[in-house]
């Protein structure tokens, strides 16, 4: 059995609907949080100041997550996640990353710095790590890009 044929095995989940990861904010935790999101920032339960900072960049999240939904719909899947949700999102990161075609090493980089505030993966490939895409516009773009060669053009 050749090793293509292995990790074809191996990595079963085809390649036309593509995987796209947002991974949101890393904060921290409070009254009624767990790793799946939180509601707010502050830690005093219904305290004015809570959700403000978080909401922020939950609603810049949301942005791109709706421009992203709005031009590619059902051509992807996807996902966000938090970053401390590292059972699910470093294997799922290497694997997509193996299955578009990077060795190792590479694939292991992606991974390690997937769990970054604002990253976009798509098919195991990073876009953005460290930031939030600045405008929903610019997410749309570098995803068009990355699919255009294997979409045919367009």
């Amino acid at each position: 059995m050749s090793p293509r044929h292995r990790d074809t095995r191996r990595y079963p989940r085809a390649m036309e609907t593509h995987r796209l990861i947002l991974v949101r904010e890393w904060d921290s935790q409070s009254t009624g949080s767990g790793c799946c999101g939180k509601i707010g920032g502050g830690h005093e339960f219904c305290d004015r100041g809570d959700f403000h900072r978080s909401r922020a960049e939950m609603e810049r999240v949301g942005a791109v997550y709706e421009a992203l939904y709005e031009v590619f719909g059902d051509q992807l899947e996807l996902t966000v996640v938090d970053p401390r949700n590292t059972m699910w999102l470093l294997p799922t990161v290497y694997r997509d990353a193996r299955r578009r075609g990077s060795s190792r090493g590479p694939a292991l980089r992606t991974m390690a710095r997937s769990t970054a505030n604002g990253a976009v993966v798509l098919d195991g490939k990073l876009l953005f790590d460290g930031k939030i895409p600045p405008t929903p516009l610019e997410a749309v773009a570098a995803v068009r890009a990355e699919l255009a060669p294997a979409g045919g053009g367009g």
